[in-house]
């Protein structure tokens, strides 16, 4: 099956900031804060760099055992967890922290781009293996952090109207358009 696409570079989609398309665009005031850059070569950088890092592989792949016991373990999953006991596996990671304006496709497509950059990885350097991994930080928020975002040029704050707890629990009646 044949599919047309059409590329859309970040910085022409009007929905990012400049620091992102800065970033992207590999802007040279901003290379002190960052260690790789998000291209071929930067890739390359890392997976030397973090070569030169030691893991404990048995106890992450005891654990992470441990913490399927129980479950039904995909075939993939379970090779997945083999292949990070292996020295020449590298992780691809990605996280989503759940936030106002960024459902549930937004994370989907987060983990889908994890999985195609190792599988991409995986043919750059077939001597590795590349395992995706997703975290999600779905307590790991506050209103602070959250809690204020932009639509277009209208600008949203969110106080919790006195809520108490899990943010990801809260009702959002105290949002309002500033």
């Amino acid at each position: 099956m044949s599919f047309l696409h059409t590329y859309v570079p970040y910085s022409e989609t009007g929905y990012f900031s400049g620091l992102v398309t800065d970033y992207l665009a590999g802007d040279v005031v901003l290379r002190p804060f960052y260690g790789f850059s998000p291209d071929k070569q930067g890739m390359c950088d890392a997976v030397r760099e973090r070569a030169k890092y030691p893991v404990d592989r048995k106890l992450l792949v005891s654990l992470l055992n441990k913490q399927y016991d129980g479950l039904e373990m995909p075939a993939k999953v379970a090779e997945n967890i083999r292949l990070l006991g292996e020295e020449n596996t590298f992780t691809v990671c990605t996280a989503h922290q759940p936030n106002l304006l960024t459902g549930y496709l937004y994370f989907v497509y987060k983990i889908l781009h994890a999985i195609k950059l190792a599988e991409e990885l995986k043919g750059q350097y077939p001597d590795k293996n590349f395992v995706p991994v997703y975290y999600m930080g779905s307590e790991d928020n506050d209103l602070e952090e959250l809690g204020t975002f932009r639509y277009g040029t209208d600008k949203y704050v969110w106080d919790g109207n006195g809520q108490k707890g899990a943010v990801g629990r809260m009702q959002t009646k105290g949002l309002k358009k500033c």
